[in-house]
């Protein structure tokens, strides 16, 4: 997979693996995150996806120096914010969540756009959530809105850029054993484990190695007559038709 692949939240265990399997099929691959990257082989910078002009300035950055930007993944989220009912959760709760997980693959998309536009070809992959397509299981309600809002906007960027050569789709996980849900997950006793588990078609939790073999597929030529779509990597916890 020759090419150059940006990857926001690429400190996280998902997006480690993500980074990790672009730069064993030979991409060169920018790692971006508030965190440090801890993964050899990538460019790494840090990255506020929040920040509309930190994310302009990075993506002028790789442009600037790979004279093109192939694929982007928007892995970058999480539920955050308080586990409250509606009535107790403030403005700036609220906003927190959604501008962590809907503005910022904003963001990075349109910052993406023009180089591949200009390219004339490019793949971009949404990292979305079970919660997007059903409910959160924390009761993040900005969450589940944010997540079901990526979804959306894949869609829309699909139709809009298809003409250009630009491909977009998304990725919803299910329940993945990795930072911050291996805690939550390690806390629950074994029979609410069991209880979710009995409702997984393959009977057990994913791992981030799950999330990333969808994404190559979606980066790959293999999916070059596919956009616009949304791939639930959950066990088979949800069946959408």
């Amino acid at each position: 997979m020759n090419g150059v692949a940006v990857v926001t939240g690429a400190a996280g265990e998902i997006g480690q693996a993500i980074c990790g399997a672009l730069l064993s099929r030979g991409a060169r691959v920018w790692a971006l995150d508030l965190r440090e990257v801890p993964l050899d082989g990538a460019v790494r910078r840090h990255l506020d996806v929040t920040d509309s002009r930190g994310v302009s300035q990075v993506f002028e950055e790789i442009e600037a120096v790979e004279e093109r930007i192939d694929f982007l993944v928007n892995c970058a989220g999480g539920p955050g914010g308080p586990r409250a009912p509606v009535d107790q959760v403030s403005d700036e709760a609220w906003r927190a969540v959604v501008a962590l997980n809907l503005d910022g693959v904003f963001y990075c998309s349109r910052a993406a756009a023009g180089a591949m536009k200009r390219a004339g070809r490019g793949a971009i992959v949404n990292i979305s959530s079970g919660a997007g397509r059903t409910t959160s299981r924390t009761g993040v309600q900005a969450y589940a809105a944010a997540k079901a809002g990526v979804i959306g906007f894949t869609r829309q960027l699909a139709r809009e850029l298809g003409p250009a050569g630009i491909r977009v789709n998304c990725v919803a996980p299910g329940l993945i054993l990795a930072d911050p849900t291996r805690a939550d997950w390690e806390r629950l006793p074994r029979d609410q484990r069991e209880e979710f588990l009995s409702g997984v078609a393959l009977g057990r939790i994913g791992e981030a190695a799950d999330i990333a073999g969808p994404v190559l597929f979606f980066l790959s030529e293999d999916a070059r007559y596919v956009t616009g779509q949304t791939i639930s990597a959950d066990g088979g916890a949800i069946m959408l038709g």
